[in-house]
């Protein structure tokens, strides 16, 4: 199910469990579809500019030609037969594009080179064992850029195992839930008929169910629970991201990021300690749980909130209850939505800061197929403050897809980036993608190695970089104090004060129409109104906290929030915005800044 996600919305482990979760998510949706009925009216066209005979400008052309080249980019790859993502060796799949009419008229090749390899990247004409293998497809773009995409299959062992036979059935045990209409209770049992009907044909029929057996192969036993690092899909980006280094020549490019710098005295870290150590008002802690159990009892909807200052936990507790009715305990780990583009901005600063990258450099400078010197191409600076022209929050798989600078390089001819400001989360999964091949690591083991686990986080799922991260309301108190302590906490500088003044907001100037807002990479400006004040106010007088408060907003109402001055730090996690937010969420931030002593 696709996730979209808005900009700063201040309302409000294992491979099974990620499926459990995306499976109820889907469930809601496809549920929610048959139960509204839409509608019914005449097909629509939709006329282009310059089209049905009106006369062509440069304006529509370009338009024209940004719409044929995103239609490219959208187009899939699939098997010519059914259920041959998972083979029988010596039955070589064929892989066909889904809508070949579309392709060829959009200007393309629609015949595809194919390569073949094994685990270990050897390269044969076709499939010869069981075991994973990689298919490595090339051709041309309609634009005349290289087009690459990478696929994962499955050849199912000559001798299948028969002393094990793994039982399939879905259990969905919130489902329907007791406020669910009562035509869903009276037929609940046909919904998990077709829930475990259409597991098993999802699994064996696709590609996710190929790496997902290619992966349970070749692991070892652990003895424990497998971690998200530990997943058939991490080791699935392993062996895509080694089979690019090798086959575009990149081995030699890799330049390995360096671990944080200790640092002589030690940063400031979350610990306990007095209200009056924190500046804080001795009733402080009270009336902040206070607000937030009402939020809660009123709403239904639970949270952990942690609030500190100047490092001292002021709160951190949880409030609300879990569907089955116990309640929440502070390890509640929830999908973040786009503060995931804050954590992707801190973790790309440590390759600014070790010169590995630069801000300003273009994306030519790591991916090689992309033209040098060329202005439709964006630098990385582009690509975090939103000025790329790149499009999108979630298309073409995110930095998880192997080939996801490919897909944008088939449609950079129309690219227009520092025309205007287009909130996207494309250029942080570009981002991604580049650290891939700076570091010769995939992307979530980039995100595990040098910032998860030098801050002491649990088993943190980062599925994409710019909206896909699920984290507890410590981890991200940690990142923000992380932020207040301008890129150290403890013994370890991750980055240079100067380099983290570069991720600051500043003033976002582009040339048609000059100045926009204050942007930062990664980072907003957070500026919550006195109840008092004029609409839309920026006088420091009027706010809250003080004017050098930023963070970011969140789709799923998270709250990242850190008041550089004060050194306050607020999150919280939650999994929906919940009911009447926009009561509610400026009742707890006054609360909160009632409880900052004078």
């Amino acid at each position: 199910m696709r996730r979209i996600f808005c900009r700063d919305v201040q309302v409000g482990k294992t491979d099974s469990r990620r499926l459990a979760i995306l499976s109820r998510r889907s469930l809601r949706l496809t549920i929610a579809m048959l139960l509204t009925v839409l509608p019914c009216h005449a097909a629509e066209t939709t006329v282009f500019p310059g089209a049905q005979g009106a006369e062509a400008t440069p304006e529509s052309e370009t338009k024209r030609k940004q719409d044929e080249r995103r239609l490219f980019q959208a187009q899939q790859l699939i098997t010519a037969l059914p259920g041959t993502w998972i083979f029988q060796p010596g039955q070589t799949p064929r892989i066909v594009w889904r809508d070949v009419e579309t392709v060829q008229r959009l200007g393309a090749d629609a015949r595809l080179r194919v390569r073949w390899f094994d685990a270990q990247l050897n390269e044969f004409p076709a499939p010869q064992e069981s075991g994973r293998w990689l298919a490595w497809l090339e051709g041309t773009a309609p634009n005349g850029t290289p087009f690459r995409r990478s696929l994962t299959f499955y050849g199912l062992p000559k001798q299948l195992p028969t002393s094990y036979t793994p039982d399939l059935t879905v259990a969905l045990p919130y489902f329907p839930g007791a406020k669910a209409p009562a035509v869903l209770q009276e037929h609940q049992a046909e919904v998990f008929r077709l829930a475990n009907e259409i597991l098993p044909h999802a699994v064996l029929d696709s590609e996710k169910g190929a790496l997902l057996l290619a992966g349970l192969a070749e692991f070892k036993p652990l003895g424990r629970p497998a971690r998200f690092v530990e997943s058939a899909a991490a080791l699935n980006d392993d062996h895509h991201l080694a089979l690019k280094l090798k086959l575009q020549g990149l081995q030699q490019r890799v330049r390995p990021l360096q671990p944080p710098r200790r640092r002589e005295r030690p940063a400031i870290v979350l610990h306990e300690g007095t209200l009056a150590e924190a500046g804080m008002r001795p009733d402080a802690k009270t009336k902040i749980d206070e607000v937030c159990r009402a939020w809660a009892e009123d709403t239904g909807e639970p949270f952990v909130t942690l609030v500190a200052r100047r490092g001292v936990i002021v709160t951190h507790a949880a409030f609300g209850r879990d569907p089955s009715g116990q309640p929440m305990t502070r390890d509640y780990r929830c999908w973040v939505a786009s503060i995931t583009k804050t954590v992707t901005a801190l973790l790309f600063s440590q390759f600014v800061d070790q010169r590995l990258i630069a801000w300003d450099d273009p994306l030519s400078a790591v991916f090689p197929d992309y033209p040098p010197n060329d202005p439709r191409v964006p630098t990385f600076r582009q690509c975090f403050n939103h000025t790329s022209g790149l499009a999108g929050l979630g298309e073409f798989g995110g930095m998880r897809q192997p080939h996801l600078e490919n897909i944008v390089l088939n449609g950079i001819d129309v690219n227009q980036p520092n025309v205007k400001y287009a909130y996207s989360g494309l250029g942080f999964e570009l981002a991604a993608k580049a650290m891939e091949l700076v570091a010769g690591k995939s992307a979530v083991r980039v995100y595990d190695e040098h910032l998860f686990r030098p801050l002491g986080f649990g088993d943190v799922p980062i599925g994409n970089a710019s909206s896909d991260g699920e984290f507890t309301a410590l981890e991200l108190g940690i990142l923000a104090q992380w932020v207040a302590n301008r890129g150290s906490y403890g013994p370890w500088e991750f980055i240079s004060p100067e380099t983290f003044d570069q991720l600051l907001p500043q003033p976002l100037r582009v040339p048609d129409h000059g100045l926009v807002a204050d942007e930062g990479l990664g980072l907003h400006w957070i500026r919550h109104a006195k109840p008092e004040a004029p609409p839309n106010s920026k006088c420091p007088a009027d706010l809250l906290f003080s004017p050098r408060t930023v963070g970011h907003g969140s789709f799923s109402g998270c709250i990242f929030v850190v008041d550089l001055e004060q050194q306050l730090i607020i999150t919280q996690v939650r999994k929906h915005s919940g009911p009447r937010s926009g009561e509610w969420s400026p009742r707890f931030f006054q609360t909160v800044a009632a409880a900052v002593a004078g």
